[in-house]
């Protein structure tokens, strides 16, 4: 049935550096009702793929060079033939080799402090870019400032988020932290990564979190919409929290900007008048005693370089739906 499911696109298992074996990481996910994971363990291929009558396994591997990047490969359980990559041109031929086999590609958190994409910054050799990696943090608002600026190009790069899952912590390292909402055919393999290629994707903070859509006629997020003198652009919110702020984005830069003064749904329709892209974030800010502790916790665990005041943090956001 089409409609909206809910994922996770980048976890990891006692195949690689994760805490829980496969089966403990499905049965984690069915008990937190998602409809899909991805499995994407370093630097591992992804040969058993655990049985579940509740949620869609689809294997993958990341492709993990710390020196240079990080790259998910998904739908296919044996990607390349070995993960060393010594140049950026053995880099692009494991890609071409894992696309022979029907593979889908993510550059993965290409902004990290820690472990970012050193490689050139070419995203037309990937299907997508991972804008949100983890619980959310500097680095991510960095991430989509770049995304953003590669759609200004004309580059029509879906976006989407992953909780990269290792373990469970006291407050953060939840699997479905954040998750990925693709609105796809059915719950399938190919549907799933059929839609994330076509852009069909939001971003929420969990499996129950808050929901952005655009919409433009019969148009979705990911489509590319004909320029008429009368096109709009819908953008609805599920449940927008009081102080949250949602902010429409297009290659002008801030189009649109509202701050909730109490909680509920939030609807807006607005003009479109040039050729280019539409995306949608909710952003909120920190109190100043948590936001002190949380950059504190981003130098000593995402290695951040941020010091000081931490800038309004993107609580949900989407891929982009386009003009021309």
């Amino acid at each position: 049935m089409k409609k909206w499911y809910t994922g996770v696109v980048h976890s990891h298992t006692t195949r690689s550096d994760g805490k829980l074996t496969p089966n403990e990481l499905v049965r984690k996910a069915e008990e937190l009702g998602l409809d899909f994971i991805i499995i994407t363990d370093h630097n591992q291929p992804c040969k058993e793929v655990p049985l579940s009558s509740k949620v869609l396994v689809i294997p993958g591997a990341e492709l993990t060079d710390d020196t240079w990047g990080h790259t998910n490969i998904w739908g296919v359980n044996d990607p390349v033939d070995d993960f060393e990559c010594k140049s950026y041109e053995d880099w692009e031929k494991k890609i071409a080799s894992a696309r022979e086999k029907g593979a889908v590609i993510c550059m993965n958190h290409p902004m990290c402090s820690n472990c970012g994409w050193h490689w050139p910054l070419e995203p037309e050799k990937v299907d997508c870019v991972e804008v949100w990696n983890s619980p959310q943090h500097t680095d991510n608002m960095i991430c989509t400032a770049w995304w953003q600026d590669e759609l200004r190009k004309g580059k029509k790069l879906p976006a989407v988020g992953g909780s990269d899952f290792h373990r469970d912590y006291v407050v953060v390292g939840k699997v479905d932290n954040p998750v990925s909402r693709v609105y796809a055919d059915d719950c399938t393999q190919e549907a799933i990564l059929n839609a994330i290629k076509a852009g069909h994707v939001t971003i929420s903070p969990s499996v129950r979190g808050q929901m952005i859509e655009i919409k433009s006629g019969d148009s979705i997020i990911g489509d590319t919409v004909k320029l008429t003198d009368n096109t709009e652009v819908t953008v609805s919110v599920d449940y927008l929290k009081k102080n949250q702020t949602l902010k429409i984005i297009d290659n002008n830069g801030i189009k649109f900007s509202h701050k909730a003064t109490e909680n509920g749904p939030f609807t807006v329709t607005l003009p479109v008048k040039e050729a280019g892209f539409v995306s949608a974030q909710v952003e909120y800010d920190l109190h100043p005693l948590y936001g002190a502790a949380y950059s504190k916790v981003e130098q000593l665990v995402f290695h951040s370089k941020k010091k000081g005041k931490l800038p309004p943090f993107i609580y949900s956001q989407t891929s982009a739906i386009y003009f021309e």
